[in-house]
């Protein structure tokens, strides 16, 4: 894959730069020679899909576009599918919730199972109280994405707490308390806090039902499991909790067993899914003109379900990348019976 996330093309950008990128991107996915001739043909397919469909460039790549007939394209949730689903479901005023780190963990906190310090109304007896008891703690960037913006501090290693304090305050940051995992998920690799990624997507009729799953594995030595932070996704069976796809990573290199713990990803049996699939469900009727979210959730040490985030642009890429299947028909169904409200 060319690249870790989606980018709209800018609208100066020269034809001749587009076919740079174009080109590029070519090289790096395609596994078989190309002539000029067919690069042409495909790069006019390519600007047909944007223009009539919403089809970005890393949609074209990495669900091989450049060999699916029209027909099959069609199944796919691709960026501009992804807006459509997002329009019908959410109501853009509630976004914030979602997209603010400090928010989300307010309107949430029964689900978190963690303690958590937002330090821009924080003061320095605030944080001493919130560091009591932990060894360690995680700052994350209020609107960070993709794993990004989240950084883990040891306390025995800070020479100085309160300069960290002072620096952490300067930016607004989000203090949160170390996430714990059941035995069965650090099993795949323990440096990581390895989650699940679960769509929820409110019905017209107003009740909440779980549309798609992903187990998420980090890898060695890293702190984060997220696909686009080198981490490893596989697809979950919604209704039985169990993984049928292999893992794959953002470089479409495919895993049957974890590399580095080797522990087997393929059917693998996620713990207490009837727990999280009723957790999400009431998280889900939360902030219910939110219809649809992208859960991220962690199974502690104790069994109970925390929610890490809500994404309310969750895009499937992953869901679609590992199964091979586009889902744009099921979430047509349930956007046909929204809009008819």
């Amino acid at each position: 894959m060319a690249t870790n996330k989606k980018q709209v093309p800018g609208k100066g950008e020269s034809l001749s730069n587009k076919i740079r990128r174009f080109n590029e991107a070519i090289d790096e996915n395609v596994p078989y020679e190309l002539s000029s001739f067919q690069r042409f043909k495909l790069f006019m397919d390519f600007q047909k899909e944007y223009r009539k469909n919403g089809v970005l460039l890393l949609d074209y790549i990495q669900y091989n576009f450049y060999d699916k007939q029209k027909e099959d394209r069609r199944n796919y949730v691709v960026h501009g599918r992804l807006l459509e689903i997002m329009r019908t479901c959410n109501n853009p005023e509630h976004r914030y919730i979602f997209d603010e780190k400090p928010e989300f963990d307010k309107a949430f906190s029964k689900y978190l199972h963690r303690d958590y310090l937002y330090l821009k109304d924080a003061s320095w007896e605030d944080f001493e109280k919130f560091l009591e008891g932990k060894d360690c703690f995680f700052a994350k960037d209020p609107k960070g994405m993709f794993g990004l913006g989240v950084q883990k501090y040891t306390l025995s290693e800070v020479e100085d707490l309160k300069a960290l304090f002072d620096e952490l305050k300067s930016h607004e940051i989000l203090c949160e308390e170390s996430l714990t995992q059941c035995e069965e998920m650090a099993a795949f690799n323990d440096s990581s806090i390895n989650t699940l990624r679960v769509v929820s997507m409110v019905k017209a009729n107003g009740e909440p039902e779980i549309v798609g799953g992903l187990l998420r594995l980090g890898r060695k030595g890293r702190i984060a499991d997220n696909f686009h932070h080198h981490g490893i996704c596989a697809y979950i069976n919604p209704k039985y909790g169990i993984v049928t796809t292999e893992g794959v990573d953002k470089d479409n290199v495919r895993h049957v067993v974890h590399p580095d713990s080797g522990k087997q990803i393929v059917g693998f049996k996620v713990p207490y899914w009837d727990d999280v699939v009723r957790t999400i469900k009431e998280a889900a009727l939360v902030v219910p003109d939110m219809r649809y979210i992208g859960w991220d959730v962690a199974i502690t040490k104790d069994h109970k379900i925390a929610l890490v985030e809500g994404n309310p642009g969750a895009d499937p890429d992953a869901e679609q990348i590992t199964t091979k299947q586009g889902r744009w028909p099921l979430y047509e169904a349930y956007l046909k019976e929204i809009r008819a409200l």
